[in-house]
Formats: structure tokens, C-alpha cells, sequence
């Protein structure tokens, strides 16, 4: 008895500690944590759309944090996540229309000045097909309106690799997933 109420307590603390890991850093903003605003509930595409995770964006010093993760997709898998103009998911995600690139820019890598305001980096699954997004995006705000909000725009993950060089979208490939960007 005393031996499985040890391994209880292992594997309690196994769990609590890989869920830290998947956590965000504690991001301050004016020295206090910030809460996630927006919320994308991320779907597969196509007739009977499946859930596959959850992207949150909050404010932090020097942009928004777009944080969150993918499941279900292939292990080792490496797919582009993007944001897209509009906040529709229709049309096996096309709806959702281009990067969002209020600054009409030229697509690139996200840590690059000149880029979309809607790039983001590509993400790599696991062994268990979860993949992780933590990115500070320095373009956007969540504002309700604005030139540069991502209220009521679209999340899209796409079945390739961005290669950040070909215009206008980096060769991403089909759209796979989509979620509409909402407030929590």
C-alpha cells in the first residue's frame, strides 16, 4: 500500500510538472501578469470539423503574446500558422482570405520588420502530434478596432512549412485548421 501511494505521488508530480512546461513565461505588463483578451478556438477544415486546440493572445511588453497548441496533427510534423484577414473559417478556411497585412508589407519571417502583421512561426509536433506557439507578435494589438487589431480575425494553420521567402503566403500549402480570433 505505502509503495502505490508513493507512486501516486511520483506520477501526481510528474503531471503537475509537465503541465508547467507547457505554460507560457509570466509576461508582466506594467509589472503585473497579463490575462489573455482573445481567444481562437482552432477546427479542422471540411465537413465534420474536429477540435484541434486552442490559441490565446494577451498584451505584454513590446506586442501581443500568441500562445497556445495544436493537437492532432501528424508526430514530427512541422506546419505555418498564420493570422488571416477575416474572421471566417467558411470555404475550408479560404473565407479567411490572405495574411493579415495592414502595413502592406511583403511576406517574410515574423521577427522581421518587414513582413506581414499576420506571420507567425512554423511549429513542429511531437511525438504525441501536440504542437506548442509562444510568440510575442510586435505588429498586432487587441483592440476592438483598429488598423492593426486581430479582434474578429482568423487563425489558420496550414498543411506545409512557411518557407518565409515566396510571396505572398511563404508556400505554406492547404489550409487545415482555422479558428476565429474572439474575446474571452
Amino acid at each position: 500500500m505505502k509503495n502505490l501511494i508513493a507512486r501516486s505521488a511520483l506520477l501526481a508530480s510528474a503531471i503537475a510538472l509537465s503541465a508547467c512546461q507547457n505554460m507560457p513565461s509570466n509576461q508582466l505588463v506594467n509589472g503585473v501578469a497579463a490575462q489573455p483578451v482573445l481567444k481562437s478556438k482552432i477546427n479542422s477544415v471540411g465537413d465534420k470539423p474536429m477540435p484541434m486546440g486552442q490559441m490565446y493572445l494577451r498584451p505584454v511588453e513590446g506586442g501581443m503574446q500568441v500562445f497556445g497548441k495544436l493537437m492532432g496533427l501528424p508526430p514530427g510534423k512541422t506546419v505555418a500558422v498564420h493570422i488571416h484577414e477575416t474572421g471566417s473559417c467558411s470555404n475550408m478556411g479560404k473565407a479567411a482570405g490572405g495574411h493579415f497585412n495592414p502595413a502592406n508589407k511583403p511576406h517574410g519571417h515574423p521577427n522581421s520588420q518587414d513582413s506581414h502583421a499576420g506571420d507567425m512561426p512554423n511549429v513542429t509536433a511531437d511525438a504525441n502530434g501536440v504542437a506548442m506557439l509562444n510568440f510575442v507578435n510586435t505588429d498586432i494589438t487587441a483592440d476592438m478596432s483598429g488598423a492593426n487589431s486581430v479582434y474578429r480575425r482568423a487563425i489558420i494553420v496550414h498543411n506545409g512549412v512557411d518557407d518565409y521567402v515566396s510571396q505572398p503566403s511563404g508556400n505554406a500549402g492547404d489550409r487545415i485548421a482555422c479558428g476565429v480570433i474572439e474575446k474571452m
